[in-house]
């Protein structure tokens, strides 16, 4: 509040604002508040998908490093794998890892072979599951002829919210691990 002091009869006594300055204040704040929501709103919520991002970065990672030591022939008989076969129980440890990010729904696993990234086959065993698996999660470019554990993971559904617009994101992880069996 500017205030000045004017001498009067009994001493000095104050004077406020000028009549036309009133709610100034307030006005200047009513115009800025939207944005100061958008960006404080925007940034909560960039925050929120990239903690989700970190995360599906990581389980995706542990997922083809999981993938790449289980030996297939061990899931050959499901029992052994907790009535999974070697592509489900990758994407179940992928889930896990996930912490609720994704679902097993959401992640793409593969065992590939060759440079052409070709789904490994044999007779009694599915190494591949989830969304495009029977042709391989991804090209990896990888000109190793030997096989590699492909997982993938993908959330849908997130949104960066803001005051005026919520703008959809996808968040999405690779990985490939050399087989090492």
């Amino acid at each position: 509040m500017n205030l000045r002091c004017q001498p009067g009869r009994r001493g000095y006594r104050s004077i406020g604002r000028r009549g036309g300055e009133r709610g100034a204040a307030l006005v200047e704040f009513v115009l800025i508040l939207p944005l100061l929501l958008m960006v404080i709103f925007g940034g909560v919520t960039t925050a929120t998908a990239y903690h989700f991002k970190s995360g599906i970065v990581q389980a995706v990672r542990d997922g083809a490093r999981y993938g790449a030591t289980v030996p297939v022939e061990q899931c050959d008989t499901v029992t052994n794998c907790g009535n999974r076969n070697w592509a489900q129980l990758v994407q179940y440890v992928t889930s896990k890892q996930s912490e609720g990010a994704l679902t097993t729904g959401d992640i793409c696993v593969a065992l590939v072979a060759g440079s052409t990234g070709a789904v490994y086959t044999r007779t009694g065993g599915v190494y591949s599951a989830g969304p495009g698996s029977s042709t391989g999660c991804f090209n990896d470019g990888n000109a190793d002829t030997g096989m590699r554990a492909h997982v993938s993971g993908t959330r849908n559904g997130e949104k960066i919210i803001l005051i005026i617009a919520n703008i959809p994101v996808s968040l999405s992880s690779k990985a490939a691990a050399r087989y090492e069996q």
